[in-house]
């Protein structure tokens, strides 16, 4: 009877030491994942102050490529955000960044262009990596060499005139088409969806059309084709973004940008204009309000508004500044 009490006693002892066993890892692992949490948070949020640092640099720099070494992690962007892991920041209205969806890799290519119209209006920030692959389909015509030699050498660009020479090389390829319907290299056609994508640019009419890759061919986007742009620099903001939500989001940034400085010019003007210094004067003959009314009206429209009339209101402006330069008045902008 003692011996059947020792077992069951010694049995019992060591299913106490099991239980406890068990409870002590679980306690310490799930103190290794607090701590690895915590760990990931504290670089996440390193990365991103660095990125924002980066991005403010890289957006005074006008016209300097920067690239720049990056951990080796993921970094996602938005129109409105940028996150690393479970952490997120805000890109304010104030700052437009056409970038891919996902910056991968250990180097990062931050370019910026200021935007004028004709005034200085903002600068654009273009993001991308080397391992994405711009392709200019060349028309005829000089389009696609101009847009093509405005890109810094860094960036992974070539140049074609028959896209039926072109071969995989594993990167993410966007190509850019110039008034013309864009076609799936036999290459690539069995590349996955997501690695393809295309533009195409009508620059007689301002406008853009988003391409997905769907097998053999490429599928416009749903209403791509009422997408424009208003100069070079807003164009190029095609070409680096993920997609034509990000790019209608940042146009819409762009055009409000617009329409406050535009104001703001406006009123210079009708100062300029009401002084009597100049009533009478031939100074006077070039104080047109009305020409910046058209901008401000138009870009309120976001992107819909009409950017053929919105550049030739620019010309116009650009004409009368010469014409007050040439008489020693005081210009427009």
């Amino acid at each position: 009877m003692k011996s059947k009490k020792g077992v069951i006693s010694v049995q019992f002892n060591w299913v106490f030491i099991l239980i406890a066993g068990v409870l002590i890892l679980l306690f310490f692992g799930s103190l290794v994942l607090k701590m690895r949490g915590a760990s990931d948070i504290s670089i996440a949020e390193t990365i991103m102050t660095n990125m924002q640092t980066i991005m403010t640099g890289a957006e005074v720099s006008v016209r300097t490529i920067n690239p720049i070494e990056i951990p080796n992690t993921e970094i996602r962007f938005s129109c409105n955000s940028m996150s690393v892991g479970k952490l997120s920041k805000t890109i304010t209205k104030n700052k437009i960044v056409f970038s891919p969806a996902v910056i991968r890799g250990r180097k990062l290519l931050a370019w910026a262009l200021d935007w004028n119209s004709p005034y200085h209006v903002t600068n654009f920030l273009y993001l991308t990596t080397p391992n994405i692959k711009y392709v200019f389909v060349k028309p005829t015509g000089g389009d696609a060499n101009r847009l093509y030699d405005l890109l810094p050498e860094e960036i992974n660009k070539i140049i074609i005139d028959d896209i039926s020479g072109i071969t995989n090389t594993g990167n993410y390829f966007r190509f850019v088409f110039f008034n013309d319907v864009p076609e799936v290299p036999s290459a690539f056609i069995s590349v996955p969806n997501k690695d393809v994508s295309a533009i195409n640019v009508d620059i007689s009419s301002n406008k853009i059309t988003f391409y997905k890759k769907k097998g053999n061919i490429f599928d416009p986007v749903d209403d791509s084709t009422y997408l424009t742009y208003l100069g070079e620099p807003m164009l190029l903001g095609a070409l680096f973004s993920q997609d034509i939500d990000d790019y209608n989001c940042n146009l819409k940034k762009a055009f409000n940008k617009l329409n406050i400085v535009t104001q703001v010019y406006k009123k210079r003007t009708e100062a300029l204009g009401d002084m009597d210094l100049y009533v009478g004067s031939s100074c006077n003959t070039y104080y047109d309000t009305g020409l910046f009314s058209y901008i401000i009206t138009e870009s309120s429209k976001g992107n819909n508004a009409n950017t053929n009339g919105i550049e030739e209101k620019i010309r116009e402006i650009q004409r009368y500044n010469k014409n007050l330069q040439k008489q020693s008045c005081p210009t427009l902008y």
